[in-house]
């Protein structure tokens, strides 16, 4: 009788075990395949970035996890409450092949797409919020006049290649197209396409489903 019941408490314990498992297991999947789902894969940021001139693919890739930035307010977050990271970002963007990619992606129902499902995204909204609660920010922030790292992306200014790269921009027919392009009728077709179409605010009124109060039933019962 004792062997027979302990037989059963370890079939049960390794039942709920293996549950366990179980559902920890399918939660980072579904995690992981949200993640994999929400994440901006840039194909037309790269193609924009080729219009430049003397561009390449190890280039794009360099600058890519800043362009993430501004597609994630998470990561936006992240790299503002470091101020090393965070002047490295202003290097970055104050590149004339990186201007003319952000211009570009700016006005593409790909982007909006993109801030729609991070804007009304819970999790993430809460992540970027406790960064700017985080007293280390503060801290970081207090001590960046006496860190090199916060200089260094300034001395970038100092560099002759960076006053080429906007003679290189300026030559380039191709910069100003993000100011014509709006000249275009059939620029406004997907655009309006995207405005028009429901499910382009689907996440937005998913969110507002959220907050909605759940009625109380149990009084009635």
């Amino acid at each position: 009788m004792k062997k027979l019941l302990l037989v059963l408490v370890s079939l049960v314990s390794f039942i709920v075990v293996m549950s366990f498992l179980t559902t920890v297991f399918a939660s980072e999947k579904n995690q992981s395949a949200r993640n994999q789902a929400m994440e901006h894969k840039f194909e037309k940021a790269k193609d924009y970035y080729a219009e430049c001139k003397h561009t390449s693919d190890e280039q794009f890739d360099a600058i890519r996890p800043y362009l993430k930035a501004f597609t994630d307010v998470e990561v936006m977050a992240e790299m503002m409450s470091d101020p090393a990271k965070f002047m490295k970002l202003m290097q970055v963007v104050n590149d004339p092949r990186v201007m003319h990619v952000m211009m570009k992606c700016a006005t593409e129902p790909v982007m909006w797409d993109t801030w729609m499902r991070n804007l009304s995204d819970p999790t993430k909204m809460m992540n970027a919020g406790m960064r700017f609660m985080n007293p280390m920010m503060y801290f970081n922030w207090s001590m960046a006049p006496m860190n090199p790292q916060t200089y260094a992306p300034m001395m970038n200014m100092m560099s002759p290649q960076y006053y080429v790269n906007w003679m290189n921009a300026m030559s380039n027919p191709a910069f100003y197209n993000p100011f014509f392009s709006m000249m275009d009728p059939n620029w406004y077709t997907p655009r309006m396409q995207w405005m028009m179409n429901p499910a382009s605010y689907a996440p937005m009124f998913q969110m507002m489903n959220y907050m909605q109060p759940v009625a109380d039933t149990s009084a009635a019962e």
